[in-house]
Order: C-alpha cells, then sequence, then structure tokens
C-alpha cells in the first residue's frame, strides 16, 4: 500500500499543477513543474533515503534487495529517455505521440510483475533513450552550457 499510496500522494500535486499550467496554455512552466518534480525525486528524495536509514538505526549504505534494484534501474531508464525527448527543451508533437505511445511499455509492468519484464523495460526505454541523445548530440552541449556556465 505504502509504495502505490506515497508516490500518488507526492507526485499527483505536482502533476496536477502541470495540467492546470497546460490548461492554460502555459507550457514552458508545466515542462519546468514537471521536470522540477523529477530533480527534486532524484535528488532530495533519493539522496537521503540512505540517511533517514541511518536515523531509523541501520547502517550508513542502504542496502537494496533485487527488486529495489530493479525498480531504481527501471525510472533510471525511464530518466534516460525523458532526457533525450527533452534535451532540447521543447516538445514537439512527435514526442508526445512518442511519450503517450510508451505509456504501454509503462503499462506492461502491471501486467507482468516479474524481474525479467522489468529488465527488458529498462533495456528498451534506455536503447531508445540512447539513440534518440546519440541523434540528438548537438542539443546535448547547449543544454550542458546552460546549465554549466562558465565563471
Amino acid at each position: 500500500m505504502v509504495q502505490w499510496l506515497a508516490p500518488l500522494a507526492s507526485e499527483a500535486p505536482e502533476l496536477l499543477v502541470a495540467v492546470m499550467f497546460a490548461w492554460r496554455l502555459r507550457d514552458a512552466d508545466a515542462i519546468g513543474t514537471l521536470l522540477s518534480s523529477k530533480v527534486n525525486q532524484w535528488t532530495l528524495l533519493i539522496g537521503t533515503l540512505p540517511l533517514a536509514y541511518r536515523i531509523g538505526g541501520g547502517a550508513w549504505s542502504l542496502p537494496l534487495g533485487s527488486r529495489q534494484t530493479e525498480e531504481v534501474l527501471l525510472t533510471a531508464a525511464q530518466t534516460v529517455l525523458g532526457l533525450a525527448l527533452l534535451i532540447d527543451l521543447v516538445i514537439k508533437r512527435w514526442e508526445a505521440a512518442a511519450l503517450f505511445a510508451l505509456f504501454a511499455l509503462f503499462a506492461v509492468q502491471f501486467i507482468l510483475p516479474d524481474e525479467t519484464a522489468r529488465l527488458v523495460l529498462s533495456g528498451v526505454y534506455l536503447a531508445i533513450g540512447f539513440s534518440v541523445l546519440i541523434q540528438r548530440h548537438r542539443d546535448l552541449g547547449a543544454a550542458m552550457s546552460a546549465v554549466v556556465r562558465p565563471r
């Protein structure tokens, strides 16, 4: 129950805000809200898990079972694909259609909840994501220069 309820409770407000921005044709704000949410998940949330584990009486390192490792891999692979599609900071119609079509891949993990399915899905997400990133290697440099500015 926690596995399903916690993400819903933490991500629903951000999704609702992004939908409201999109409804009002503020597309940049909508994408920014979703990207901010993802950055928060990967830095603050994932980064503080070992600290919370330590405060709770565990060691400094957080032991992950195979299921947790697969889930982190799957989420990271989905992030690579999202990064690849948003690297130019513009979402085109074909990219939106591709993301919508990839929702079918997301649904597969619920239909086939075994280890092999998660690993195959991770591979598919990574293959598509890296293919798009290789195709857009020029945009990667521009995006990095926007994030890391020389002093």
